[in-house]
């Protein structure tokens, strides 16, 4: 068992997008505490206290390694472990009383961006306050809202002066940008807004970052349809830990 001190040591030891994400935490210029991560034959753990509003701590590789990673490695913070479901699946039967807590979705994408969509743009300053109230109100179970710690910029879509879309960029790894804040007014809903605005932002990322990612609950058909439009593909990932 050894400690992997930064994102490219994360990125040597799996390609498993999730834990590159995560293992943004071990760069100095992290905006909360510091993370750690630790590989063991193959399987690897990632710690992300404070990333997109949790304590992460992100598990891949085989089962048993992956059982030995999380009750071995001694965390400040310890939070419910995630792993793609298949391998959470495989850690609770290894473990008694460990149990699957909740189910969601992570989607990458890794294709070539596309031609930029009309009318969106990355938002001024003084347009923070309509993107904050938009998201509230269009997407009240949303994880990201303006002026959030993590936040670098959103893209939004107007018609007139009224902001009607919108889709932010916000904790970015060094190989993995990532979208969150998605809303669109339920008036623009199905009309390709949000289509435009979610690929805006998708291809900024991509130029910059040569992968994007983003979560989704795993019951919001609606939205998993229109990201898989975009290029992404879905995996399913578990929360678990004890009973």
């Amino acid at each position: 068992m050894h400690e992997l001190k930064t994102p490219a040591d994360v990125a040597a030891a799996t390609t498993d997008p999730v834990l590159r994400w995560g293992a943004q935490a071990l760069m100095p210029e992290y905006p909360t505490e510091r993370g750690q991560a630790w590989e063991h034959d193959g399987a690897v753990l990632v710690y992300a206290p404070g990333l997109y509003r949790r304590d992460r701590v992100i598990l891949t590789g085989p089962a048993e390694q992956a059982l030995k990673l999380i009750t071995s490695v001694r965390l400040p913070t310890p939070g419910a472990p995630i792993a793609r479901t298949e391998l959470a699946d495989e850690i609770c039967q290894l473990e008694p009383g460990w149990s699957a807590y909740a189910t969601f979705g992570w989607m990458t994408t890794m294709a070539e961006p596309g031609p930029r969509p009309d009318g969106v743009r990355w938002l001024d300053d003084f347009h923070l306050d309509d993107a904050d109230y938009l998201v509230r109100t269009a997407n009240p179970d949303g994880w990201l809202v303006p002026r959030e710690t993590g936040t670098r910029r959103w893209a939004g879509m107007f018609d007139g002066d009224t902001l009607v879309s919108m889709a932010g960029d916000a904790w970015p790894a060094p190989d993995m940008g990532f979208i969150a804040g998605v809303a669109t007014h339920k008036d623009y809903r199905g009309k390709g807004a949000s289509n435009a605005v979610c690929a805006f932002v998708r291809d900024t990322l991509l130029a910059e970052h040569g992968a994007c990612g983003l979560m989704v609950y795993a019951d919001n058909a609606t939205a998993i349809r229109l990201y898989e439009r975009l290029g992404f593909t879905y995996q399913s990932m578990t929360a678990f830990g004890p009973e």
